[in-house]
């Protein structure tokens, strides 16, 4: 080795000396990262208790009124059906002012019958626990069926007399029973109106 590589090569460092200060050690360093690095974590802030307001409250079917689509759905099974059964409960037909009055008759009739399925199903779109069970329970929905259905063919089976006059000309007749058919009616009046979709069939996780 020449005297030359001697004087280019570094002469060795001995250890350093601690402590050893990371400003005075490494002048490039960055300080405010070494800072942070070494800096206590910010303290979680204590849980606040849970109370029943701060709970939430889940709502699955619509606290207003129902979609016009299922409204208008509703209309049109209740109409025909409301005017199959006038005419299964006339004992007497006087020409045009009859059909004229089965018309009006299947018009007005489901409007009302709408609107009083809305009053009575506000509840179940505005009570929450109601609401949870109510809103697309597949079984509710098909047992409420079955006893309307139940209901209309127990009507046409079971026949009331009817006795009168028309014109001067007594009637005695038989006629199937407006009570259970106009209560099968109305029920299922009511299923159309505030029922949901979708379906389901089993009970909601907390209802």
């Amino acid at each position: 080795m020449t005297s030359g590589d001697e004087e280019s090569a570094p002469s060795p460092q001995g250890p350093p000396h601690y402590p050893v200060s990371p400003k005075s050690r490494f002048e490039d360093a960055n300080w405010q990262r070494f800072e942070a690095s070494t800096a206590q974590p910010p303290a979680r802030p204590a849980p606040q208790p849970r109370t029943l307001d701060s709970l939430p409250r889940n709502r699955y079917g619509t606290a207003g009124m129902m979609p016009v689509s299922q409204l208008a759905l509703a209309f049109a099974v209740l109409a025909p059906t409301w005017f199959i059964m006038q005419v299964a409960f006339m004992v007497a037909y006087d020409g045009l002012l009859s059909m004229i009055g089965l018309m009006l008759a299947s018009a007005l009739m489901p409007i009302a019958a709408i609107a009083g399925a809305i009053t009575i199903g506000l509840p179940l779109r505005l009570v929450p626990a109601l609401n949870r069970w109510w809103a697309g329970n597949g079984r509710a929905y098909i047992s409420i069926a079955a006893i309307a259905v139940g209901l209309v063919i127990a009507g046409c089976v079971k026949t009331v007399r009817q006795l009168g006059e028309v014109d001067g000309i007594p009637y005695d007749t038989f006629a199937p029973d407006p009570t259970l058919m106009c209560g099968g009616w109305l029920l299922l009046a009511f299923l159309l109106v505030n029922a949901s979709l979708p379906l389901r069939w089993a009970n909601r996780a907390g209802s």
